[in-house]
């Protein structure tokens, strides 16, 4: 492979691994939190990425102000999620498999919803960039992929932030070792709960936006939250910085594969590798081995 085109893939592997890694780290706050695989989030990709098309379509043609909308209706969208869906589950009691079960009903609900009232149709995002592509010597980049590589960067950072240095995320590291005991020391874990909701939902609605721009909106684009999920099973659960290195390998991996091998033996020789490194360490890059109850 020509020097230039390889690195161009790396490039772009690693851009579009950035928003694997927005995905990997949405998914596995709730996991550290709450204990179960939140695959609702994918429900809100698919949600906002709707939600940002027809806000920068049809009533405001601005990128900042879209995105941020939408970061903001993921957010809100997790959040209600959490109340109407999860939260009478986890005060009666009931096993954390019901959990698992309402997560993959509500993706499936607004993957059908969409899909029944908008159809299959693809839905191009405005073109916000005039000029697609930046040339540097022989190297040609996306702009939106370096964009995307960006904003991943500065919000996955933002992130880290406000989990290591403020209170309300030293209560949801406190919640994610024991969800009971903050709550013996005066900690509202509602609202802690609501707040880790809202920071995933946040990401999912950041990762719709990005997505949607990048190729197109259609029912089906929330089952991109698999490359999250995988993202976040080989980082550790849980782990920020895990889910970032794994989303970013992921992306890189799956870029250069698809050049060298095809996109259709891509996928068998990544998740055939997914196997063997869990394998020989299933805690994943960075995680720990954890206790699962269902």
């Amino acid at each position: 492979m020509n020097w230039n085109i390889l690195l161009q893939q790396i490039v772009n592997g690693i851009s579009l691994g950035g928003v694997y890694a927005l995905m990997a780290v949405g998914f596995g706050l709730i996991f550290n939190v709450l204990k179960f695989s939140n695959f609702s989030h994918g429900g809100v990709v698919t949600l906002t990425a709707y939600v940002g098309f027809f806000l920068s379509k049809y009533l405001i043609a601005n990128f900042v102000v879209t995105f941020l909308i939408t970061a903001a209706a993921g957010g809100m969208a997790a959040v209600v999620i959490e109340r109407l869906v999860f939260r009478p589950i986890r005060r009666k009691g009931y096993p954390i498999s019901m959990l698992i079960v309402n997560s993959i009903t509500v993706a499936m609900l607004v993957q059908q919803f969409f899909a029944v009232t908008l159809g299959a149709d693809y839905y191009t995002y405005p073109n916000f960039i005039k000029e697609t592509a930046l040339h540097l010597g022989n190297l040609t980049v996306s702009k939106i992929y370096l964009l995307m590589l960006g904003i991943s960067a500065v919000v996955l950072g933002a992130l880290s932030y406000v989990i290591q240095k403020t209170k309300i995320g030293i209560a949801i590291r406190a919640a994610s070792s024991d969800i009971s005991t903050p709550s013996l020391m005066g900690v509202n874990v509602d609202f802690v709960i609501s707040v880790a909701f809202f920071f995933s939902g946040v990401l999912g609605g950041i990762t719709g936006y990005l997505l949607g721009m990048t190729f197109s909106v259609d029912p089906f684009i929330g089952s991109m939250i698999l490359k999250g999920i995988i993202a976040s099973i080989i980082g550790g659960m849980g782990s920020i910085l895990g889910g970032v290195i794994a989303g970013l390998l992921l992306g890189a991996a799956e870029s250069l594969l698809i050049a060298e091998i095809g996109a259709a033996l891509t996928p068998m020789v990544i998740y055939g590798s997914i196997i063997l490194l869990l394998l020989v360490r299933p805690q994943g890059i960075a995680g720990k081995i954890t206790e699962v109850k269902a």
